[in-house]
């Protein structure tokens, strides 16, 4: 027995419903875990997890290899010689962290238990007002994602994951639910909107 829909039409459902997906959401930051690298610059103690407070070479040495690090076109500092306490570098840490983050297109809606009182949060002269709580959807190929994730940015607000993610739907019209809570205040001088 043949289907009674033509691929051709299913094929064109499948971009109208993308093409309304795309329109509907917005771009989220997501920060996955930290990449940690030791320091180039001085000891790493493996028993304190922090510098040892000794640098790896002498004044010479830190100045040619600082050159040849900004000849390969870099600006960072990442050699720079000390006699004894902090390492200029990283900061007494032992590591450098490096910061992953991707952008993802979500459905977002704040203050999910709310219905139909609005899609945002309000700026008065007393600070923010409205909902602490997010909620996303996404597409399900983003699990692992949100799943290892550290912290989310929604809107130009930093919120972090309150409960894992959770999949709800049926095979191929599954989709992705976050529920995020905001851990930082926007503050006055940001790029907020204040109503009268």
């Amino acid at each position: 027995m043949r289907n009674r829909i033509s691929k051709r039409v299913k094929k064109k459902h499948k971009k109208a419903i993308r093409n309304v997906i795309k329109g509907l959401s917005r771009k989220v930051e997501v920060y996955k875990q930290s990449r940690k690298l030791e320091c180039f610059n001085c000891y790493f103690d493996k028993f304190t997890h922090a510098s040892t407070g000794k640098c790896k070479h002498t004044p010479v040495q830190a100045i040619i290899k600082q050159q040849e690090w900004e000849d390969a076109g870099n600006t960072t500092v990442r050699y720079k010689y000390f006699l004894k306490g902090r390492c200029p570098v990283c900061n007494g840490k032992g590591y450098l962290e490096v910061l992953r983050k991707r952008w993802v297109d979500a459905l977002v809606t704040w203050d999910p238990s709310a219905r139909g009182y609005g899609n945002s949060i309000t700026y008065t002269p007393a600070g923010s007002e409205g909902s602490t709580i997010v909620a996303l959807k996404t597409q399900p190929k983003y699990f692992d994602l949100f799943k290892n994730s550290t912290k989310i940015i929604v809107d130009g607000i930093e919120c972090k994951i309150s409960k894992p993610p959770l999949l709800r739907g049926l095979g191929t019209q599954a989709v992705l639910i976050i529920t995020a809570f905001i851990t930082l205040i926007p503050s006055i001088d940001g790029n907020e909107i204040i109503k009268d």
